[in-house]
């Protein structure tokens, strides 16, 4: 009957120690992340974004305007000690030769990053009542 005890506990903690890990495995930060004004999230292994301002001047859905507008976000990345700001947005910016202000390389800590504003949300007039903005950010190490 000892025998068995020590058997059964033995099998309880490595059960309870396969189904932690099985958690953590799942739940591995991804490189595309959803983020609220002054929000956080680690992208990857190893960086983290932080937005820091977002402003929306694009042409409201179902609304007819001279200029499409823009959608500008403003964000720290920083991987160990190394932080860097970048300034991407979304629509074209008539004064500026970039070609895709949507998204930069960036070099932090000896490691090179693609990253991508793809989405600011909500769409100006789609939305009823005061939805904060999120802007979505993709970040890939290259």
């Amino acid at each position: 009957m000892l025998q068995f005890k020590k058997t059964l506990s033995g099998l309880l903690f490595v059960g309870t120690f396969v189904f932690a890990a099985c958690q953590h495995a799942n739940t591995d930060p991804t490189d595309q992340v959803s983020l609220g004004l002054h929000q956080s999230a680690r992208i990857g292994a190893d960086v983290t974004v932080r937005v820091d301002s977002i402003q929306d001047s694009r042409c409201p859905a179902n609304a007819t305007c001279i200029w499409a507008g823009q959608a500008k976000v403003k964000m720290l990345l920083s991987a160990n000690q190394d932080s860097t700001t970048v300034r991407l947005s979304l629509g074209a910016d008539p004064g500026s030769t970039n070609k895709r202000p949507d998204s930069t390389n960036v070099t932090l800590s000896s490691q090179t990053y693609k990253v991508i504003l793809r989405e600011v949300n909500p769409y100006p007039g789609t939305q009823s009542g005061n939805q904060p903005q999120t802007a979505v950010v993709q970040v890939t190490k290259l």
